[in-house]
């Protein structure tokens, strides 16, 4: 019997430093059944060159061929194919997808045939699939680097407490979202001493008693793709003290939680607080964030593989939540809703 073989990709999204498997989760694929094929260089933005893949049991390959021999194909994103590619009928694409952002992409896969899983579908509070939940760790990851900038660019120390140097009360802070990126950073502020305050982020509460706090930490993202909403407004931040912090966690090109936060810069505007954007997960904890995925890529691989034989069923628990497309059918209910929806809009068949 041919064994199946995975095959690894290089990441194509600029900036994207990272790789979906590190050498050393090669033997446990291997124990799955599968061999295992990476793109040459997928591991360069990590520090890992081709020889650690080779040395640990990987073939290396380019592109073409991982995407014609692979059966399943892992990435931190689905692999870029040029305009005349396709995946095959039957491949299997692992990867975080974010399917309402691309609902006609996710249309092509099902028509052709193709099984895509989505490892940052799985739905807050399924415990039985906390093993492939790999956005829930990107975001811990996220939530904690939040937290240590905020901690950096503050202008005091963040505990208080005995010692020369050293305030006498702690530093007041208050982390804004739910979720494991809001938990996190909760949890690394307390533990570098800091009072520390979570809120929801539902709108309307606007930012409480903003003057008394020396950090605030948002981290609240759109359920829908969107623009995150608005938290912080610059009449909240000019209540603020001179020589505070704000860390927009959820910052991106097209905005964030904080007025005038942006990803990678920090700013501040006359005398009030500094306002940063954290730099993406991408480019600042890229070896960290790749070992966590291949974690999630190795537990995803035991629930569909046994014995070399790859075997999915939608009718398991965990696969249900993460699997987008299989059999031709888009398996997501949101998901096949917003295809009809756009696609009455667009006037398409």
């Amino acid at each position: 019997m041919i064994p199946l073989r995975l095959g690894v990709c290089r990441e194509t999204t600029p900036g994207d430093l990272r790789v979906a498997l590190v050498p050393g989760a090669v033997h446990e694929v291997q124990a799955l059944g599968l061999d295992v094929l990476v793109e040459t260089g997928a591991g360069e933005g990590v520090r890992l060159p081709d020889r650690a893949y080779r040395t640990a049991g990987a073939g290396v390959a380019p592109r073409d061929e991982i995407l014609t021999r692979a059966d399943v194909v892992v990435g931190l994103r689905p692999p870029a194919l040029s305009a005349a590619s396709r995946f095959r009928r039957g491949q299997v694409v692992v990867a975080l997808v974010d399917p309402l952002s691309t609902p006609f992409q996710v249309r092509r896969w099902a028509d052709d045939g193709v099984t895509v899983i989505g490892l940052d579908l799985v739905p807050e509070g399924l415990d039985v699939a906390r093993a492939v939940d790999a956005a829930a760790s990107l975001e811990r990851l996220a939530g904690y680097k939040a937290a240590l900038l905020a901690a950096d660019l503050l202008d005091r120390p963040v505990p208080g407490g005995d010692g020369f140097g050293f305030p006498e009360a702690a530093a007041r802070a208050l982390v804004i979202g739910w979720g494991p990126a809001a938990w996190q950073a909760a949890r690394t502020l307390r533990d570098c001493g800091a009072e520390v305050r979570v809120e929801d982020g539902r709108p309307g509460n606007g930012l409480p008693e903003a003057e008394s706090l020396d950090i605030v930490v948002t981290a609240v993202r759109p359920r829908l793709p969107g623009r995150p909403p608005v938290l912080v407004t610059a009449r909240a931040l000019a209540t603020m003290r001179p020589g505070s912090v704000v860390v927009d966690a959820a910052a991106g090109p097209d905005g964030g939680n904080v007025v005038g936060a942006r990803p990678g810069t920090v700013s501040t505007t006359g005398p009030g607080p500094t306002v940063a954007g954290a730099r993406p997960l991408a480019k600042c904890l890229p070896q960290a964030a790749s070992a966590a995925f291949s974690r999630h890529v190795v537990a995803l691989l035991g629930f569909i593989v046994s014995d070399g034989v790859l075997w999915i069923d939608p009718s398991d628990p965990v696969l249900a939540a993460v699997l987008v497309t299989h059999g031709g059918l888009v398996r997501q209910r949101d998901v096949w809703r917003s295809i009809l929806d756009q696609t009455a809009l667009a006037g398409l068949p």
